[in-house]
């Protein structure tokens, strides 16, 4: 790992917990069986990709998948809740997941020409980024990087688990992005708090 990342995740997260997520990190790459909602993880066997995909190429299921997964649409979700306070009448969260930037470039592409012509409020883009759940993530980061130069507002992350937590100070660097951490959103009345979270949830608590 680069130096200036492992040192800016030590001041992050101190010396003693940035070690511990690491470590974290790297068992979970190597683990087939076991933890998570999955006991086995298909993701980390890394010697069958290759032949899964070859058979997916021949039998052409891969590349319609692909026309499949270019095909990006937005999706409206409207709460109503008594309860809901006023400042949040109309409040719009944009919620973005999954990308796997660096798996599909049409279909990231495709997001790019329509995200600057939405309205809301916020942006909560969620993991997973890159496509694989171990080795380099430039490229993963190269495309987020495109994707939050079309997006107008404050971007907030969670990892996902293909992540790594060395995500986070570069993608810092992306405008006005905030990566796996607790902020605060301030409306008149009323503050929110969105975390993100290892075990890889993002979630808001109201107070």
């Amino acid at each position: 790992m680069d130096n200036a990342i492992a040192n800016k995740l030590e001041q992050r997260l101190g010396p003693p917990h940035a070690k511990q997520r690491l470590g974290i990190e790297k068992d979970h790459e190597a683990q087939i069986f076991g933890q998570g909602i999955n006991f086995f993880h298909i993701e980390n066997w890394y010697s069958i990709h290759s032949l899964i995909r070859n058979a997916l190429k021949l039998s052409g299921i891969f590349w319609r998948g692909q026309r499949n997964a270019e095909r990006v649409q937005v999706r409206h979700n409207y709460i109503r809740l008594q309860s809901l306070p006023r400042a949040f009448d109309g409040f719009t969260l944009l919620h973005i997941s999954d990308l796997h930037v660096d798996m599909n470039g049409g279909a990231m592409r495709r997001l790019e020409e329509f995200v600057p012509d939405l309205e809301y409020d916020i942006c909560v883009i969620t993991g997973d980024y890159r496509g694989a759940t171990f080795g380099p993530f430039d490229d993963a980061l190269a495309g987020m990087k495109r994707l939050r130069s079309h997006l107008r507002k404050t971007v907030y992350g969670a990892l996902g688990n293909h992540d790594t937590i060395s995500h986070g100070p570069r993608s810092r660097g992306h405008g006005n992005s905030h990566i796996a951490q607790r902020v605060r959103i301030s409306l008149p009345g009323w503050r929110e708090h969105l975390s993100g979270r290892h075990r890889r949830r993002a979630f808001l608590s109201g107070r």
